[in-house]
């Protein structure tokens, strides 16, 4: 029995509808909606996946299909209409948009993991994940440009296929670079953010120590502004009961005034006696020369034509991001029951991995990329992995651990 892509759930046959990851409104403002388009590559063979646009689809219950129809595809459209013809889009628009490629991006890599046929089952679908976690959109609109195309870029690799964190959508004259990924702009937002993320070992979550922010706005970017895009973010951050097991200080740093002013939406008197659950942060923009909250929903932002105005460059600011901060939080030890951090050959051998992959990704787009990063990962895995085997054969001499086994 299939399930659904929105909520998860078993769908009979005859309940089924098909959920277009790409939207049949989109593949008619582009073109032929029963064009061949590139899906991916193969990854034995490195052959182009090719097939008709209109037959990417997924199955979803009637009820989840009609409510994302009406709730969101009909607004995302309008948006996309209003971008496109290079008027002002409001604060509320964008939100939308947000919510959009939020859909998009994960329904995209539901489907990959659905075509691959992969033997583990999700944890999550479209509805558990939508707007829960820090998110930003690059966008770039040509008013010059008449060409009528879509594209996808970003969804062929490991850094994407383990945590749907960016994709690139061309939509005729309008790039956006989409991301998303826990605690993706907390940091320059000056929220609460963690240092550094482990696996646990009892169940292989990752978890975090989290550090109080200073509630102040960034102003450098980097790597977000690569293009010289207009940009559009939303932190995200989820409190669950487990904080108070570990500590009732970290939702302290949430529940504090600075934080529940910054909300899209305040939340009650009585919401904040069990806080549980995921919070929006307002919108932030560099609409208006610098980095700020947008309070008012109706507020108008503009968008123009990036100072990088190209598929290609688009893509390196998405490799950017996937290279830092995305892989900068990706977990390099272990966290034992009794508080000890190990070295995990694994994660340093899986993030060394995806830093090869987008090195390539890189070389084939023609651009350079600088390789010590890749040198310094290759080094810490070989490190830690000789460093393992010496433990378990029992020759490390003493004192000469590194100072990330502890």
């Amino acid at each position: 029995m299939a399930r659904c892509i929105f909520c998860g759930t078993d769908v009979r046959k005859a309940a089924r509808t098909k959920e277009h990851v790409l939207p049949m409104w989109l593949l008619r403002a582009t073109g032929d909606p029963n064009r061949d388009i590139r899906i991916e590559f193969d990854q034995d063979t490195g052959a182009d996946i090719i097939r008709p646009a209109s037959t990417f689809h997924f199955p979803a219950c009637e009820v989840c299909n009609r409510k994302y129809g009406r709730n969101l595809e009909t607004k995302a459209q309008q948006v996309v209409s209003v971008l496109s013809s290079t008027q002002m889009l409001s604060v509320s628009q964008c939100y939308c948009l947000l919510d959009w490629l939020d859909k998009v991006r994960i329904g995209l890599w539901l489907g990959y993991h659905a075509l691959h046929k992969e033997i583990f089952e999700p944890n999550f679908h479209i509805d558990s994940r939508l707007g829960k976690k820090d998110r930003l959109a690059i966008i770039s609109v040509d008013p010059n440009d008449k060409s009528r195309s879509l594209g996808i870029g970003g969804c062929d690799n490991n850094v994407f296929r383990t945590s749907q964190s960016g994709m690139f959508l061309r939509i005729n004259n309008i790039r956006i670079v989409s991301a998303s990924f826990d605690f993706l702009v907390s940091p320059l937002a000056g929220l609460p953010h963690p240092k550094e993320l482990f696996v646990r070992a009892s169940d292989m979550q990752i978890v975090g120590s989290v550090v109080d922010g200073d509630h102040e706005m960034r102003q450098d970017w980097m790597p977000f502004t690569k293009s010289g895009g207009s940009i559009i973010a939303q932190p995200i951050f989820t409190l669950s009961p487990e904080m108070l097991h570990y500590s009732h200080a970290t939702l302290d740093m949430y529940l504090k005034a600075e934080v529940i002013g910054r909300l899209k939406n305040k939340p009650t008197a009585s919401k904040l006696k069990k806080p549980f659950g995921a919070y929006q942060m307002q919108l932030i923009s560099s609409s208006g020369g610098h980095f700020r909250y947008f309070s008012n929903k109706h507020a108008k932002l503009r968008f123009g034509p990036a100072g990088e105005n190209s598929d290609a460059a688009f893509m390196h600011a998405l490799y950017a991001i996937f290279m830092d901060p995305v892989l900068k939080l990706h977990p390099m030890s272990v966290l034992q029951k009794d508080g000890r951090k190990s070295a995990s050959p694994l994660c340093v051998y899986l993030r060394f991995q995806k830093v090869v992959q987008i090195v390539l990704r890189c070389e084939q787009l023609g651009i350079h990329v600088p390789k010590d990063d890749l040198i310094d990962e290759l080094h810490r895995w070989s490190r830690i992995r000789e460093e393992i085997e010496a433990h378990s054969h029992g020759t490390l001499e003493p004192g000469s651990e590194r100072p990330w086994i502890s």
